[in-house]
């Protein structure tokens, strides 16, 4: 049994003061030598695929506090639950977490302003109780929470005498100097993104957010689309930022006060975003009700007097001086990070003498775990390779398994990793409906044999046999990686997101012209960055990968990869630019073929300048080509951009595939590359290849291409799999499961 001083439990993924504040009661308690330990939880309250929040990330990568797998025994001196919603379904599987003290930290009023029930306290008790075995201590996180609770309490339950409020490390949130106030006046105000965090009506909004650009400036921290479809077009004096974990503080020290008037329907249960505003000594104008939460730290008011307020302020130097600065004395008195070592005094929890050393080198190894990706056909190695991409960044306690139906399979092999093989039923001439039964049997089975934590499907289409041997694996996190630019033609498969627990889509670099399906649906995903198997840093130097590939010195040398040709004949366009290629004598062409290619070598005869292989990854040597002819496929597009090699791109324009001529057309109206339509261009060839081997555009191409700012999308996915991948799920009842 491993021991712990502090174990948290928590849905990591919510984005506002929950997290922030948790995320801060970790590093105090580790700062003192705590051992910490943080089992995820997936709740039921967020059903959209939100990553860790980045405070918490950091935490874990610094190793402050150790990630813990639900099937590992562990004894802590205390565990800490935040938000209650987390435990309004029990467990689908056994913790193992054994303490004596257990709080329960109550984020949220048990009803909203409106009485309208939030959770059921008896039932969060009860299924607490039941997974940790001990006596409950609910905390209130304010009096406002603290008053919503029944006057009598569920069984096994008592409630702390004081409030368990949110606190801050000072030294984030150092107090602005002092400075008269000037006109236009900076108003402003940050929260999480959503509607009920603001006023229910435009009109009451413009009187506390006035829209008169010659007096004020209004400046929003955590806007979004959402504002316009809750109060239509917006005032011009509106500066709207971005929901941001970082750079709050920076953003509050450019104001001169914070106002805050939220929904009618909404119950502020704290208020971290307010205790910030205090810290950086701001004047804070609120509504009433938050006086019993802030008494003289701030200054109360109905909307209609807001204007009234602030006017009173800027016309006393003094009293805005004296009111930033008991605003800053409020927090120092009641919400320095250093008081959170008393709180765990109260719970019995003593730091260690010592201080905090380093505490990442006794961090426990972490039992293995599986992960099963699954790809369709396809017509080439592209999904293939792009879990490969997302496999090489797991951590070593994540064990890779492939279940594929392409032919490219071989690939997968070859880094070393266990597959297996599908029949896709075109192949074969199956009926589709036996065909997805069988497909369900098999991966049924092959699912009960790995128990994989993880299944990452990557495909454009999603079959019924995947979707129902998934659904009777319920605690195994389901991801569906799907690329963009989908044709019209696939979007019934949009209807199936529900059958996943989260979608990633990769990024595109061309996404201003993607118009497709998916464009509508990426408030609802986890959008990373373009994914790619081989980053342009990876790849061999120029020397070594001529050699490599026995390329001869003093020409140039193009590569040309079309694809298979399965579903779209290229062998027209491959045969007419490899002859205009070798019309120029000082030009070798190096013709990369994939495993899976129909097209016929003899259309192209031998001849000296002429090389012929195979080549998986070919990007891993691209560093050797001087320019490249490509398909315009999510891989091979973003390797050509994103490596800076002057591409002349050939889009398959096949009715089942993605829309490769918007991406190519991207390309060309950007500068980054030029296009050649099969059906169109075939006659402009050697022009097409003098442009591409023309010193000045491939210098303009290179220079395009190399300013574009990019990170890896696989180690974000892998990353993603690996927060995933030990929860503790309550997202849905297993009660009412048969």
């Amino acid at each position: 049994m491993t021991n712990f001083d502090i174990v948290f439990v928590a849905d990591v993924r919510f984005e506002g003061g929950t997290s922030t504040a948790m995320a801060l009661e970790m590093k105090s308690a580790a700062r003192v030598g705590l051992r910490i330990g943080l089992l995820m939880v997936k709740g039921p309250l967020l059903g959209l695929p939100f990553p860790v929040h980045p405070h918490i990330r950091a935490i874990l990568d610094s190793g402050l506090a150790e990630r813990l797998d639900p099937d590992t025994m562990i004894s802590a001196s205390l565990v800490v639950i935040h938000h209650p919603t987390i435990m309004e379904n029990r467990p689908t599987r056994p913790i193992r977490i054994r303490s004596d003290r257990v709080v329960m930290v109550l984020h949220h009023p048990s009803y909203d302003r409106k009485r309208a029930v939030q959770y059921d306290l008896t039932r969060v008790v009860r299924n607490c109780f039941d997974a940790f075995g001990s006596e409950i201590r609910l905390a209130p996180v304010s009096s406002v929470v603290r008053d919503s609770l029944p006057r009598t309490l569920p069984p096994h339950a008592t409630v702390t005498e004081a409030d368990w409020e949110n606190l801050l490390d000072l030294d984030d949130w150092q107090q602005r100097p002092h400075r008269n106030v000037s006109t236009p006046v900076v108003i402003g105000r940050h929260s999480r993104p959503d509607a009920l965090k603001w006023p229910n009506t435009r009109e009451t909004a413009m009187l506390a957010y006035p829209p008169d650009g010659s007096k004020y400036r209004v400046r929003v921290l955590g806007a979004g689309d959402y504002l316009q479809k809750l109060y239509g077009d917006l005032p011009s004096n509106w500066e709207l930022l971005p929901f941001s974990w970082d750079g709050t503080s920076d953003f509050l020290r450019s104001l001169d006060f914070y106002v805050y008037y939220h929904s009618d329907d909404w119950s502020e249960a704290f208020g971290r975003t307010v205790v910030e505003a205090m810290a950086i000594g701001l004047v804070v104008i609120l509504p009433p009700h938050f006086e019993d939460l802030f008494a003289g730290a701030a200054v109360y008011s109905a909307p209609a007097q807001v204007e009234r307020v602030i006017k009173r302020f800027v016309d006393d130097p003094v009293a805005y001086a004296e009111q930033g600065a008991r605003a800053r004395a409020h927090v120092e008195m009641r919400h320095m990070a250093e008081r959170y070592v008393e709180r765990l005094r109260s719970f019995g929890v003593t730091p260690s003498v010592a201080a905090a050393c380093s505490v990442s080198s006794s961090l426990q190894p972490l039992p293995d775990r599986n992960v099963l990706f699954m790809s369709s056909n396809g017509i080439g190695i592209g999904h293939l390779a792009q879990q490969l991409a997302i496999a090489r960044h797991l951590p070593p306690s994540l064990q890779a398994h492939f279940a594929t139906m392409s032919y490219s399979i071989r690939a997968v092999i070859e880094e070393g990793y266990p597959a297996h093989f599908f029949t896709y039923h075109r192949h074969i001439g199956a009926d589709v409906g036996d065909w997805n039964r069988v497909l369900s049997e098999e991966l049924f089975d092959l699912i009960s044999h790995l128990k994989p934590a993880i299944f990452a499907y990557d495909a454009t289409a999603v079959f019924d046999g995947v979707v129902r041997a998934v659904a009777t694996h319920r605690n195994m996190f389901s991801i569906w990686v799907r690329r963009p630019m989908w044709r019209e033609v696939h979007r019934p498969f949009l209807e199936l997101e529900s059958k996943f627990d989260a979608v990633i889509e990769p990024g595109e670099l061309a996404e201003d012209f993607d118009t497709g399906p998916t464009a509508a649906c990426r408030g609802e995903v986890f959008l990373v960055p373009p994914v790619l198997h081989v980053a342009p840093s990876e790849r061999l130097p120029r020397e070594v990968a001529r050699k490599a590939l026995d390329l001869a010195d003093g020409l140039k040398v193009v590569a040309i990869q079309l694809g298979s040709g399965a579903n779209y004949d290229m062998s027209s366009v491959h045969r007419t630019v490899v002859d205009a290629l070798l019309r120029r004598t000082d030009t070798m062409v190096l013709d990369i073929r994939s495993p899976l290619d129909i097209v016929d070598p003899r259309g192209v005869p031998d001849h000296p300048r002429l090389k012929r292989l195979s080549l998986f990854p070919s990007f891993r040597y691209s560093l050797a080509f001087d320019a490249a002819v490509s398909a315009a496929g999510y891989n091979a597009f973003h390797e050509q951009v994103l490596g800076a090699i002057p591409t002349l791109f050939v889009p398959n324009e096949a009715e089942e595939m993605d829309r490769q001529l918007a991406r190519a057309r991207w390309a060309e109206l950007t500068g980054r590359g030029l296009v050649l339509r099969r059906n169109f261009d075939l006659a402009h060839s050697k022009a097409l290849v003098d442009r591409l081997l023309d010193p000045a555009e491939q210098a303009n191409i290179i220079d395009r291409c190399t300013a574009i700012e990019w990170t890896n999308g696989s180690e974000d996915i892998a990353r993603y799999i690996e927060d995933h991948a030990r929860l503790v799920r309550t997202d849905w009842d297993i009660t009412k499961e048969d």
